[in-house]
């Protein structure tokens, strides 16, 4: 998949009704300040398509981008900004878990960690949110290239036990150095058009019994 047209479509404090409404949805969230709206621009190879700023708390709406118009990226409010009153806070929460619980076009979410440092409890109990309710997700190490490959080592390990996720779960970006980016993109194109599903075991020929077979008693 190639992406060569995504464009800023609308910001809601809530979900509703939107144009194009009915296309695959696939949903950012991660703390303040780990590069959602980098990630986004780094993705779709426009920098001035997703506001960034080096405040965090800035990403007070969710925000919906059109991509290719075939699907949309939906980012969501940043958490744990601590600055933010209790409720503002609040309310940042309830735009989140409003549009998880009822978008009926979500496909697939990504939750993006900072590489260089722990998950937090935040991070913690968004994973355990997103497997309580069912909602498939991809853990995305953002800022990859702040760190060596020694410390990536270390620190993606950590990452996965944290949010009890395993390695296939995980993939690393950079935004600077669009690291990742390729496989990011094959990931979402998996998610959009998932492959037919391989049956499990052998499959019998139709009108093949075992009695046909070395398995009959003699």
């Amino acid at each position: 998949m190639r992406i060569t047209k995504a464009s800023y479509l609308c910001s809601m404090e809530r979900l509703k009704k939107f144009p194009g409404q009915g296309r695959p949805e696939i949903a950012l969230v991660g703390r303040s300040n780990v590069g959602k709206s980098s990630l986004i621009n780094s993705l779709c190879n426009n920098r001035r398509l997703a506001r960034t700023s080096s405040e965090p708390g800035k990403t007070r709406m969710v925000n919906v981008y059109s991509v290719n118009e075939a699907f949309f990226l939906v980012d969501l409010p940043g958490y744990g900004f601590a600055k933010a009153s209790g409720d503002e806070r609040r309310r940042w929460t309830g735009m989140i878990e409003g549009y998880l619980q009822e978008s009926e076009n979500l496909k697939h979410v990504f939750l993006l960690t900072d590489i260089r440092h722990e998950p937090t409890e935040d991070d913690r109990q968004m994973a355990q949110y997103l497997r309580h309710y069912g909602l498939p997700f991809t853990v995305i190490a953002t800022k990859a290239d702040k760190v060596s490959k020694a410390e990536k080592s270390r620190n993606l390990p950590v990452i996965c036990r944290k949010l009890v996720v395993q390695p296939w779960q995980l993939m690393t970006y950079s935004s600077e150095t669009n690291e990742g980016r390729d496989g990011l993109i094959s990931r979402l194109q998996d998610i959009l058009n998932p492959a037919e599903p391989v049956p499990d075991g052998i499959q019998i020929e139709e009108g093949l019994t075992f009695d046909d077979g070395p398995t009959k008693e003699m």
